[in-house]
């Protein structure tokens, strides 16, 4: 009793003093009393009333000394100076501290050693995202990809709070997000705690950096399709902003070869911060993407996102609160021939997020509650077949989170509980409980086994054409009527090790699909969409993913098998993003005060429907002569046959001058022909058949000026 009388509580949290992110896994030592900071930078110890001389260092930091006297409770907010010191090496720690603390060392990503990747446009996120292990790729005009095994619409992807649906520009050519706005992202393949849901594929976090609290900066970046401009700086001591915005000028770009693409897009990305205190912050975070296309009478067409953001964040002792409140909007307006051919989708998203969080020194519990309310429509017009459909569900979640470190093992053990209700006349109601555990045994300082398993639930589908190759964005709509939500069990079993040689990851995963969704290869009658556009299944994925990073050398490996059984079919079959073998090596080095790299990717091709056969049908009349003849058509089983393998080596040269950096490369030096879609031309006699390939021999530049 007397010990708790005369203790008290030192709380802190280390943050960047430029970008005001915390400074994860941070040494703190307090006279002869040494912790670590966790992945947010938030630290707290039990102390006597008196003084004590406070130390806190971080690789690419200032350290920081200060004296301080405790009297009651403290809570102190610290600011570390970034000094200039290798990326390498700040990597290198980062790997140290979350392979001791976090499951994967792996999931948090370093944004910076992305930034220099050969692209002929900008440097994207989702581009990113597809050279990590477990991951397959669609195609080189698309940045969708898939996960361990499951569909690209099965990933979830987070932006400061707000669910974002279709983040692409392009139809999926590049996305939304501007890295050089981004402070962090996690990228989770799998397993992952009861803190997320309504995914079953994967989660993408990523959070806008807090702007400048000192001097006002400007970025622009010219690229081959894009202009950017980047704007940050303080309102005042205690509050910034930041914001990006990027216009497409393709339209003139493409007209230096002759073509005309009556097409453009613009994203606006940024964020205000307001710190009320050194522990408590609130932001406002927004985006607003939109596409256009115009061309006479033929087509009319926009989509894009829009989102606002506010979240709360304070903490006290070792109780940690953050709070969300979203909402954010995916449309879709399609038109062909004055409207006769129509589709118009809506798919909105009111949330509220409460997650509180008590952190000791060796464990912490996190608990939360997510309500969302969703309001969507698809509406279609076929030729005349109008189709009307619409609802709005409502979902609620309840999520705790265990996590204890032990000398030898992490873990992590929780559960999540979420009630989905759909009223009207398409009437859903569903509960899910969804257990889940992960596991981390260290063999040495150097070397681990883990071990996840957990069930996830996804209430959101997305749909699109059959032939993954061609697909632009997803329609969305929520679960209805006869529709289960997604459900499957993760098991994943992996070895991972921080050696001198550099950090790896070898992970073996399994994904039994209690319930899948897809678009119904054999829907006949398209004015009934709620029985005939979406058809449960079942669906298997298993494999491996291997992961090698040091200074100079990234290498990923992913072996996947995918497959699936529709209602009413009798086969499995091979899914469209069934690839098998994907693998990635990255080569960079310092030269000439920039970087020198190249990149290499091979992969299996995609299986995909083709015309095996066809013949010509018409009625003969007297004379002999044919009345409407039309080419008939007979396709192979769903999926039967394979694309030829994808072979692509790209080169690049990122430096800087004064204030000016740039960077010129070439895409697929060896100008592989990678084949994209082949397609019958009728307009011939016989028809012949043609094939367009995927990005060719590519040269292209980027110039970034910052002021």
């Amino acid at each position: 009793m007397i010990h708790l009388i005369i203790s008290q509580i030192l709380s802190g949290i280390v943050v960047d003093e430029i970008t005001r992110e915390g400074v994860a896994y941070c040494a703190v030592e307090i006279n002869n009393i040494g912790l670590y900071c966790d992945e947010k930078g938030f630290f707290q110890v039990k102390l006597k009333e008196g003084k004590y001389n406070i130390k806190i260092s971080a690789l690419g930091y200032e350290e920081y000394k200060k004296e301080i006297e405790i009297k009651g409770n403290v809570q102190l907010k610290i600011y570390l100076k970034p000094v200039g010191v290798k990326l390498e090496e700040v990597i290198v720690s980062a790997k140290r501290e979350t392979f001791k603390r976090d499951f994967s060392i792996n999931a948090i990503q370093e944004i910076e050693k992305y930034k220099t990747l050969p692209s002929p446009f900008e440097k994207d996120l989702m581009r990113v995202i597809q050279v990590q292990s477990g991951v397959v790729f669609a195609n080189d005009f698309s940045g969708r990809f898939s996960v361990r095994g499951s569909a690209p619409f099965e990933n979830l992807t987070i932006l400061d709070g707000m669910f974002l649906y279709n983040p692409y520009h392009l139809g999926s050519f590049i996305s939304i997000f501007d890295l050089d706005v981004l402070s962090t992202f996690q990228f989770l393949k799998g397993g992952y705690s009861a803190k997320y849901g309504n995914a079953t594929g994967s989660i993408i976090d990523a959070k806008i950096r807090e702007g400048s609290y000192k001097n006002y900066e400007n970025l622009i970046v010219i690229s081959p399709i894009a202009t950017k401009f980047l704007f940050e700086g303080p309102f005042s001591n205690y509050s910034s902003f930041i914001v990006s915005f990027r216009k497409t000028y393709i339209q003139d770009f493409a007209k230096l070869f002759d073509f005309d693409i009556p097409y453009n897009f613009f994203d606006i990305i940024g964020k205000i911060s307001y710190n009320f205190s050194d522990i408590t912050n609130f932001s406002v975070s927004f985006i607003n993407s939109q596409d256009n296309l115009r061309f006479s009478d033929i087509v009319s067409s926009n989509w894009g996102n829009r989102g606002i953001g506010f979240n709360y964040k304070t903490f006290w002792k070792n109780y940690l609160l953050n709070s969300y409140l979203t909402y954010t909007k995916n449309f879709i307006d399609f038109g062909l021939f004055s409207k006769t051919f129509s589709i118009k989708n809506e798919f909105s998203i009111l949330s509220n997020r409460l997650d509180f969080e008590y952190i000791a020194s060796d464990w912490n519990v996190s608990m939360g509650l997510d309500l969302a309310y969703i309001s969507g429509y698809y509406k279609s017009n076929i030729f005349g077949v109008k189709i009307d459909r619409s609802g709005s569900p409502f979902i609620s979640a309840i999520f705790l989170d265990l996590k204890r470190n032990y000398k030898k093992f992490m873990l992590n053990i929780g559960s999540r509980m979420s009630y989905y209700r759909l009223s009207g006349y398409y009437f859903k109601e569903d509960f899910s409980f969804e257990p889940r555990a992960q596991i981390k045994y260290f063999l040495n300082e150097q070397f681990s086994i883990k071990s996840a398993i957990g069930l996830y639930n996804q209430y959101a589908i997305g749909f699109s054409t059959n032939n993954l190759q061609i697909s632009s964005f997803y329609f969305w709509v929520p679960v209805f009527e006869n529709v289960k939500p997604i459900k499957t069990p993760h098991i994943i079993f992996g070895f991972e090790g921080i050696p001198k040689i550099g950090n790896f990851e070898f992970v073996i995963f399994l994904k039994p699909y209690l319930n899948t969704v897809a678009l119904n290869p054999g829907r006949t009658d398209i004015t009934n969409v709620d029985k005939e556009l979406l058809k449960n299944g079942k669906a298997l994925s298993y494999g491996l993913d291997i992961w090698f990073e040091n200074k100079n050398l990234e290498i990923s490996y992913t072996l996947s098998f995918s497959y699936d059984k529709l209602e009413g079919e009798t086969l499995w079959h091979r899914t469209s993003f069934d690839k098998r073998h994907v693998f990635n090596v990255i080569l960079k080095r310092n030269l000439f005060k920039g970087e020198v790299g190249l990149k290499m990717t091979y992969a299996s091709g995609s299986p995909y429907t083709d015309i095996i056969s066809r013949y010509l049908m018409a009625s003969v009349l007297p004379d002999g002569s044919l009345e409407f003849p039309f080419w008939y058509e007979v396709y192979s089983p769903r999926n039967l046959l394979t694309l030829p393998d994808y072979k692509r080596i790209d080169i690049y040269y990122e430096g800087k001058y004064k204030f000016f950096e740039y960077g010129v490369g070439i895409i697929n030096v060896f100008n592989f022909k990678n084949l994209f879609i082949s397609f019958y031309d009728y307009g011939k006699s016989p028809p012949i058949k043609r094939e367009i390939y995927q990005l060719p021999f590519l040269p292209y530049f980027t110039i970034r000026a910052g002021f």
